[in-house]
């Protein structure tokens, strides 16, 4: 029994470890699986289980763990404190946070859009802007005070895109039948993802503790169609990014990477890290 465990712990701190927070399971569960194929362990936020349900669920989510390096954590997205918990949710199952992925899936959040009023205004802030905010600066405070520039930690900020009402008004073919339309409030929340994203990526880019990715895909590119196939290129790209030795700087934390992408060939060399 002690043996299992011990070469389970072996394995778990060889491989990197990553967070994905923001599209839960169980529908985050396919982009889970394809980013964990690149050899990873995940742990990935979920809601907030029911009392009553926490007894019954723990030792399910405790096997998921053990067999398939994914753990569950729970994440409510109205307490900052929560955003914390979660950092060191992932610390304690598998020993450190080497990156944390930001997933906005605004195709997802579009297809569970309920009637346009003010309570679905306030829910837009409370759930889909704020959550992602404060649990980006966690994460940063996290990196500044466990890494280095000898091993930075990665913080990728990813949208899934998909029309919205405007887009559909502009150029009525986009309404194809495929993608969910956005409503005013989760595109409203998507332009808030993007642009937190970016400032962020300007003002941490040149950080020695953080590498800052920008990412967008949306149901028109094949990669980013598939979640299974989203989450397995992304694992690919970012390694390659680090075994190339490119700057990431804030000029080129701030380029938005579309989905499907490949890493620039010229390896660049910098013996003293960032500049």
């Amino acid at each position: 029994m002690f043996a299992k465990y011990e070469e389970c712990d072996i394995i778990y701190n060889m491989a990197k470890t990553a967070l994905i927070a923001g599209k839960e399971m169980p529908a985050g569960s396919k982009f889970a699986d394809g980013f964990s194929l690149s050899g990873r362990n995940i742990s990935i936020t979920g809601p907030e289980l029911e009392k009553h349900d926490e007894d019954d669920d723990s030792d399910k989510i405790q096997q998921i763990s053990e067999a398939s390096g994914i753990s569950i954590v729970e994440w409510n997205k109205t307490s900052p404190i929560s955003s914390r918990t979660i950092i060191l949710s992932t610390e304690s199952m598998f020993g450190k946070m080497d990156e944390a992925i930001l997933f906005f899936d605004e195709e997802w959040f579009a297809s569970l859009e309920q009637r346009m009023n003010t309570q679905e205004c306030i829910r837009g802030c409370d759930e889909l802007i704020l959550p992602y905010q404060s649990l980006a600066l966690e994460v940063l405070s996290r990196f500044e005070q466990k890494n280095s520039d000898s091993h930075p930690g990665i913080l990728v900020f990813l949208i899934k895109e998909t029309p919205s009402n405007a887009d559909t008004l502009r150029s009525p073919a986009v309404r194809n039948g495929i993608s969910s339309i956005a409503s005013p409030v989760v595109a409203a929340a998507a332009a808030a993802f993007s642009a937190f994203a970016e400032n962020i990526a300007a003002l941490y880019g040149n950080q020695s503790y953080v590498n800052i990715f920008l990412v967008r895909g949306d149901n028109s590119i094949d990669v980013s169609a598939s979640d299974v196939e989203f989450g397995k290129w992304l694992g690919t790209y970012i390694d390659s990014v680090v075994e190339s030795g490119i700057d990431m700087d804030a000029k080129q934390s701030l380029t938005w990477v579309k989905a499907g992408s490949k890493v620039p060939s010229r390896k660049i060399h910098l013996p003293f890290g960032k500049r």
